[in-house]
């Protein structure tokens, strides 16, 4: 059985789901008897439920399908960060070592790893097709209909953007997978792609309520502003990545726009406080996945996730250890910046603040980690109660903060240079007012530890130079949030950036950072990728992951080049 035959199975599991998310209210419908794929959305409750396993399929970091087999880890920190000139692998040498293999573009077509995301995402597909094909022609309330076709449309959306930003054109497929269909459906193109992904996404703007309009025993749910936002990210993506591009920086400049004219998100006003569990869902959360605390930590029954366990110090048994932040990142706050407060956000270990972590100076073995650092947003204040993996700590996907930079860079190409800079400065000046992160005074468990001088000036830059600001204030707000490869590769400095940050400052004699452990070099990486890339607008290279090989073998499916 090929990995993309197990979607088909999901027609039929997604029927019987009653799978929980951390919406409670929203998930309490009571079983209506005997049901068949004939008959089962004859009802609103299961309309519902077609929906609650969508938003189940956001949450599972790992666990069994329907046909039994297991589904690997595929955290977007892996794609996102690690791949990227702002984390280490992490861990010590041993472990993982295939995301060495992804890194320098050695990954092999045959490695599970690689196909974790294919899976996963084509789970998320069939769950959503499955959902559309039938939601159209039901007969009950159409103003709940019509928002589950809202969110089913945009689910299907977020799960091609999943896998086309790690693939490029992947198959696509608009209603549940037949028979007939196996082995005879070819991939389509990048353009194609996004074209699709785009369509759902503007159909479901017109289907979805605003943030403010959804219950609180609902919040979670996908919004108007998350719709627009995901839409803004994707079309900067494909401005930057797809060579047969049409989408203009106007359309990415309306859809930031209609968000922040929305008024339904704000900063929250102290960045450290993002990060806590207790703040989940506030009020500069566009999206975010929802976690819950279950019984279980063991997949796919928890409702808590893996996430945080994965980045957590191995010394203190609070984690593995993984996507430790890089010397590189820890000079970029640096480098005309002093004092961020963001940066006690982003790092903690025995070399910064005396390693102290929510008030308690901790033991760190710098062999289980890939540089003097942890990632402090991953970071928890203790082990959950129901084990390791299961931790109800939401992960965020989209922020406010990153909608009012993606609008100051679409403003800056638009040529409106004063609304750029207005939109930047909102960020830094969200910055020069936060706290140090929470229990960053040894024996405080609060924020009362602030930096007592911040250089944190307004942007007045103009021309190329203010673009650069804008680019290096997403790095600096959005370190570790898994978006840092992607926006190297839209704006074309990939290949280049890694090339020094992983080889270059690395070279044999040279010191790199302040630890006292040598830093992987990674020689091969920019010719290995570029060999690994399709080409992209303005002489950008998009590097890809190899698609797996089985589904090159049973469907046909044309490998990526270079693999």
């Amino acid at each position: 059985m090929t990995q993309m035959k197990k979607i088909t199975y999901l027609i039929l599991a997604v029927a019987l789901s009653t799978m929980l998310f951390s919406c409670d209210k929203f998930l309490d419908v009571e079983p209506q008897g005997a049901e068949n794929s004939g008959n089962f959305f004859d009802t609103k409750e299961n309309g519902q439920r077609s929906i609650i396993g969508l938003y189940d399929m956001l949450q599972l970091d790992e666990g069994a399908g329907p046909d039994g087999q297991w589904m690997g880890h595929h955290h977007d920190f892996f794609m996102g960060d690690i791949r990227s000139d702002d984390a280490e692998k992490g861990s010590n040498d041993g472990d993982y070592g295939e995301m060495w293999e992804m890194v320098e573009y050695t990954m092999t077509p045959q490695v599970g790893f690689a196909g974790n995301y294919w899976i996963h995402g084509y789970w998320g597909i069939s769950r959503a097709n499955y959902a559309l094909d039938n939601l159209s022609t039901v007969t009950w309330d159409p103003a709940v209909r019509d928002r589950l076709i809202g969110e089913a449309s945009f689910m299907r959306a977020y799960f091609y953007w999943y896998l086309v930003r790690i693939y490029g054109g992947v198959p696509l497929f608009t209603t549940s997978v037949n028979p007939s269909d196996f082995g005879a459906v070819k991939r389509a193109s990048l353009n194609e792609c996004y074209t699709q992904i785009a369509k759902d996404l503007t159909q479901a703007i017109e289907f979805l309520p605003e943030k403010s309009a959804i219950p609180v025993a609902e919040t979670g749910r996908v919004s108007k502003g998350a719709d627009r936002a995901l839409l803004a990210r994707i079309y900067m993506y494909q401005i930057g990545t797809d060579i047969a591009n049409t989408i203009t920086w106007q359309q990415v400049y309306d859809q930031t726009d209609a968000v922040i004219k929305s008024g339904e998100y704000s900063l929250m006003a102290n960045y450290a406080k993002l990060w806590e569990t207790e703040n989940k869902n506030n009020e500069e959360s566009v999206f975010e996945i929802q976690f819950g605390v279950g019984a279980s930590d063991k997949a796919p029954a928890s409702i808590g996730t893996n996430c945080y366990n994965f980045q957590g110090n191995r010394k203190d048994d609070s984690g593995w250890g993984f996507n430790n932040p890089t010397p590189d990142l820890f000079d970029a706050y640096n480098v005309t910046v002093t004092n961020d407060p963001r940066q006690s956000c982003v790092f903690y270990g025995e070399k910064y603040n005396n390693g102290i972590l929510y008030g308690v100076k901790k033991k760190y073995d710098r062999k289980e980690q890939g540089s003097d650092w942890l990632n402090r947003k991953a970071a928890l204040p203790e082990k959950p109660s129901q084990g390791a993996k299961a931790s109800d700590r939401n992960i965020k996907i989209i922020r406010y903060a990153d909608v009012l930079l993606m609008h100051a860079e679409a403003a800056y190409h638009i040529g409106n240079m004063g609304e750029a800079q207005s939109k930047v400065n909102m960020v830094r000046a969200r910055a020069r007012q936060s706290t140090y992160c929470m229990g960053y005074a040894e024996g405080k468990l609060d924020y009362s530890a602030a930096p007592t001088t911040v250089n944190l000036p307004d942007i007045t830059s103009s021309g190329d130079q203010l673009l650069q600001d804008i680019w290096k204030e997403r790095r600096l707000e959005l370190a570790l949030e898994a978006l840092r490869f992607y926006d190297l590769v839209r704006t074309g400095r990939y290949f280049d950036v890694m090339d020094v940050e992983k080889n270059q400052k690395r070279a044999p004699g040279l010191t790199y950072g302040l630890g006292d452990r040598a830093f992987k070099q990674f020689p091969g990486l920019k010719a290995n990728g570029i060999a690994k890339s399709i080409d992209g607008p303005d002489g950008h290279k998009v590097p890809l992951m190899p698609i797996p090989q089985t589904e090159v073998q049973s469907w046909g499916v044309e490998q990526n080049p270079g693999y």
